[in-house]
């Protein structure tokens, strides 16, 4: 059996959320849902500090390094700081979004850039010169496998979304049947709204 890599075992779902703000600009080109329009980067002036604090926070508990970096940006070298933050923050609205609409699809998007993170990790690892062959096998052999197990993800991932616009299909079809046997009705009640002050725009 495939086993998760250790981020996607044993972090929670709450830091998992954290966790996209980690991720490069180039992890969002392996995306499961990366075709869709991006939102673009908010200045960092007009994100909350209790956002940017929480990013913060969490870079340093999972990430000490790349928080470390953070912070000498943030005295540093304020503009590079500021950009850092604000291209993490239309992913991380992006997932409060689904955290929102559908908890389903942010948990299988989640551990997607666990993997996705796991991925990068090993590659630059193999990447490493001077790698002693049989280090480098493990290491191949580890990385197949996240590859393996973001593969059949990602494939949950389709299938979900294929469910959900099924779903969305089968409820219009039933809204357009119901205000098909409703038309009289309808049109009335519209006719009525208009009439009234003010009238409504829904019908």
């Amino acid at each position: 059996m495939i086993l998760r890599s250790t981020i996607g075992r044993q972090m929670s779902v709450a830091a998992l959320l954290a966790l996209c703000v980690l991720v490069s600009p180039h992890a969002a080109l392996f995306s499961a849902t990366a075709s869709k329009a991006q939102i673009p980067p908010r200045t960092l002036r007009s994100l909350p500090k209790g956002q940017i604090d929480q990013i913060l926070a969490f870079l340093k508990s999972t990430e000490p390094d790349v928080f470390r970096k953070a912070e000498i940006l943030r005295q540093s070298d304020p503009k590079q700081f500021n950009k850092l933050i604000a291209e993490a923050a239309p992913n991380f609205a992006r997932l409060e979004r689904l955290r929102q609409t559908d908890p389903r699809l942010l948990h299988l998007t989640l551990l997607d850039l666990a993997d996705t993170h796991e991925s990068f990790k090993l590659a630059g690892e193999l990447r490493q010169p001077g790698l002693p062959p049989s280090a480098a096998e493990l290491l191949r052999a580890r990385l197949k496998q996240v590859v393996t197990a973001q593969f059949d993800l990602r494939q949950k991932i389709r299938l979900h979304e294929l469910n959900q616009l099924v779903k969305k299909i089968n409820e219009l079809k039933a809204q357009l049947k119901r205000r098909k046997a409703q038309q009289a009705q309808i049109i009335n009640q519209r006719i009525a709204q208009l009439i009234g002050k003010p009238p409504s725009v829904s019908w």
